[in-house]
């Protein structure tokens, strides 16, 4: 699958991934913008062509922990439609901890196919051996 990418900013480096079996590729900030009341957003410097049938999210990185910053999304997904820049918004909930700043790599993001389902209502749901069992209904 080939996504085309458009560079937005002299700095922006081009999605990678460390390793060949890696689920992700990381992306880097190109623009912080402290926006004053514990929100930092931050430009990654490229707009995207998705494919058709595809998305794109951002995650966190799994070193966010360090930064004291919280997606405020939780996962953003940017839709094949979408031909802006890619941006973050975090949360600085821990201010002791130094943010992302410009240059690092803040976010990974994955590219995958989206299936066209259909909704049907129903009056009854088929018998499961779970059920309606959840929030630690299994004992552990």
């Amino acid at each position: 699958m080939k996504v085309k990418i458009k560079k937005l900013h002299p700095d922006f480096k081009m999605p990678f991934k460390k390793h060949a079996t890696d689920a992700c590729y990381d992306v880097y900030a190109t623009s912080k913008d402290d926006l004053g009341d514990g929100r930092i957003k931050y430009g990654l410097g490229f707009s995207a062509e998705l494919p058709e049938g595809t998305r794109l999210d951002l995650r966190s990185r799994s070193s966010i922990h360090k930064t004291g910053l919280i997606l405020s999304n939780c996962i953003g997904t940017g839709d094949e439609g979408y031909t802006g820049e890619y941006m973050a918004v975090f949360y600085h909930v821990i201010p002791t901890l130094p943010p992302y700043e410009v240059g690092d790599r803040i976010l990974q993001i994955h590219v995958e196919n989206v299936n066209q389902i259909e909704f049907e209502e129903v009056n009854e749901l088929s018998q499961t051996e779970r059920g309606n069992g959840g929030y630690g209904s299994t004992g552990k």
